[in-house]
């Protein structure tokens, strides 16, 4: 059953009451002209529902390592040269059973020059990001957002993924291309 929770007459009695402003707080109640012109202004509804628990991430999933190999300089011959992509994935098992869908969003570092793509962390080679791919519609997974859902059966769900270097710039200097993103499980 979903509550909402109407605060905007509670806190408008408040503010209006001039209790939420006392002397003793060093907070101004009154702007003045200096403030530009005022109006009228409106209300904040804030709604919600409190669900059932979520999933479990597996502990397989809940510190994922993802090799994607060595590859040469000179591999890299233009901006958005890709290397092969290497698979992931992410599971989630004892999902109860208001849980219908899962899907992944990474939030990692976005590459200073393709902020679709995770940096690399510094200190390293430089000229590269790496790019995730959806494992079920094979399209790219930009960081913040969030991936294709995987539909829960028997209470688990494996949401696949692939990785791989992609090329920033025209030249890409050497060194250790390692990133890292947390992520965040979407259930609906």
């Amino acid at each position: 059953m979903k509550y909402q929770f109407r605060v905007a007459a509670a806190l408008v009695g408040v503010l209006v009451s001039g209790a939420a402003f006392s002397a003793g707080n060093n907070m101004t109640t009154h702007l003045g002209a200096t403030a530009g012109t005022q109006s009228t202004g409106g209300t904040v509804e804030f709604t919600g529902e409190i669900v059932d628990s979520s999933c479990n991430i597996t502990t397989t999933s809940k510190d994922v390592k993802v090799d994607l190999g060595k590859w040469g300089r000179n591999y890299f011959t233009a901006p958005g040269t890709e290397t092969t992509k290497t698979p992931f994935s992410i599971s989630v098992d004892s999902c109860p059973t208001s849980v219908k869908t899962v899907a992944v969003l990474f939030d990692g570092k976005k590459d200073a020059t393709d902020p679709t793509l995770l940096a690399l962390t510094a200190g390293g080679a430089s000229g590269v990001g790496i790019k995730i791919y959806d494992g079920v519609s094979n399209t790219q997974v930009t960081m913040g957002a969030v991936s294709a859902s995987v539909a829960v059966v028997s209470a688990q769900a494996t949401v696949p993924f692939f990785a791989d270097y992609t090329s920033t710039a025209a030249t890409v200097t050497t060194g250790t291309a390692n990133g890292v993103t947390n992520f965040l499980m979407v259930y609906n």
